[in-house]
C-alpha cells in the first residue's frame, strides 16, 4: 500500500489560510499553528500586528490539543478543578503547554491527525465597526476566536468560552508594505524558498522567516522534514539577526565564544550555515533560516536564491572572515553582506 501522510504541509497551509482570511474579515490579528498528531510543528503564520507571544501561545495550545486528542478547553476545565493535575501535566509533557481554550483537533475519518490553535485573538462577541452578522454562527452570537477556528477547519461552530457572555474586542489594522514584518511578505519569502528547493529537488526541509526585530512570522516544515527542523531553521534566522550577517560566519567562532553566547543571549542561536539576512538599503530587515536542506552550504545557497527571486536581484555575500574571536586569526568581522552585487 502506498504511503500517505495523515496531515500534509499543503493541508496545514490551507487551514491557516482560512484562519487568516476570517481574521482579516473580522479585523483581527493573531498567530495560527498547525501541529501533527505527534505534537510536531507543520506550519505557523503570525499576522504582523499580532502580539509576539501569540506565536508561542498558538503552538503551545496546539500541542496540548494534538497530544490530548481533544479541544484545549477540555484540559483547561479539568485543570481548573484540579490544579495539581496541571502541575503533573507540565512535568510529563515533552513540550510546553498553554492552558487556555482556542485549540481544536484536526480529524480525518474520525481520527485525530493534528491540531490547530489560535493565539493573540480573544473571545470577542463584539468588535467595533464589524457588523453583527459576521460574528454569528448557526443563527447565534459567536466569539471571534472560536469562529475563526471553526471556519478554518470547516467544522460546526463550538463555543470554548461558555463563561464569556459578552466581550468587546478592538479593531486591528494590518500594516501593509513590502517588508517581512507583514505576513504576506514573509510568506512570499518562505514560498520562494520552498519553490526554489523543489526546483532543485529538495523537498524535505523547513524554512523560517523572522522580521527585523526577531519576531517569528512564518514557519513551514515540508512533508518528510525532520521533527526538529522548524526549530533549527528559526535558530539559524535568529543567529542572522544577532550578527547581522549570514549564520555561516558564526561557525568560525571559537568554541568558548559560542558557549558564552549561548549562555547569556536570550534568543536561540545555531552557529552553522543556512541563515541569510534580508537586506534593504543597507539595513537587515529580516532573516530566512533553512534546516534539513541538503547541508549547510546548500541551505545557504537556497536561502540566497529564494530571497533573490523575491528581490529581483542576485544576493551575494562575502566569505566569512576571521577575527580575534575566531578559531584562527585573521581580519574583519564574521561575514559581511553585499546584496545585489
Amino acid at each position: 500500500m502506498a504511503y500517505e501522510r495523515d496531515l500534509t504541509h499543503a493541508e496545514a497551509r490551507a487551514i491557516i489560510d482560512r484562519a487568516v482570511a476570517t481574521s482579516r474579515a473580522l479585523k483581527q490579528a493573531g498567530a495560527f499553528a498547525v501541529l501533527d498528531a505527534g505534537g510536531n510543528l507543520v506550519s505557523l503564520s503570525r499576522m504582523g500586528e499580532a502580539p509576539l507571544s501569540s506565536a508561542w501561545v498558538a503552538r503551545a495550545k496546539a500541542y496540548l490539543s494534538a497530544t490530548q486528542r481533544a479541544p484545549s478547553s477540555a484540559s483547561v476545565l479539568a485543570w481548573r478543578e484540579n490544579p495539581p493535575l496541571f502541575a503533573a501535566a507540565q512535568r510529563v509533557m515533552r513540550d510546553e503547554i498553554y492552558p487556555e481554550p482556542g485549540a481544536v483537533p484536526i480529524r480525518k475519518a474520525g481520527r485525530v491527525v493534528g491540531a490547530l490553535a489560535a493565539g493573540g485573538i480573544g473571545p470577542w462577541t463584539e468588535i467595533p465597526g464589524i457588523d453583527a452578522p459576521l460574528l454569528m454562527a448557526d443563527g447565534v452570537r459567536a466569539n471571534a476566536e472560536d469562529l475563526i477556528i471553526a471556519r478554518a477547519l470547516q467544522i460546526p461552530y463550538e463555543n470554548q468560552h461558555p463563561d464569556t457572555e459578552r466581550a468587546v474586542g478592538s479593531w486591528v489594522d494590518e500594516r501593509g508594505d513590502d517588508l517581512p514584518h507583514c505576513l504576506d511578505v514573509a510568506r512570499r519569502y518562505a514560498d520562494s524558498v520552498i519553490q526554489c528547493g523543489r526546483d532543485r529537488g529538495q523537498t524535505h526541509f523547513a524554512v523560517a522567516v523572522l522580521d527585523e526585530v526577531g519576531q517569528l512570522m512564518q514557519v513551514d516544515r515540508l512533508d518528510g522534514g525532520t521533527m526538529m527542523s522548524p526549530d533549527v531553521a528559526e535558530a539559524k534566522a535568529s543567529t542572522v539577526l544577532n550578527f547581522l550577517s549570514p549564520s555561516r560566519g558564526a561557525v568560525r567562532l571559537a568554541p568558548q565564544v559560542q558557549a558564552g553566547l549561548r549562555s547569556f543571549v536570550r534568543t536561540r542561536l545555531h552557529f552553522v550555515g543556512g541563515g541569510v539576512p534580508i537586506v534593504r538599503d543597507g539595513y537587515v530587515v529580516g532573516a530566512v533560516g533553512i534546516s534539513h536542506g541538503g547541508g549547510t552550504e546548500a541551505e545557504h545557497e537556497l536561502a540566497c536564491l529564494g530571497i533573490s527571486q523575491v528581490e529581483g536581484r542576485p544576493i551575494v555575500f562575502d566569505e566569512p572572515a576571521m577575527d580575534s574571536h575566531s578559531t584562527r586569526q585573521g581580519g574583519g568581522a564574521g561575514g559581511s553582506g553585499r546584496a545585489g552585487e
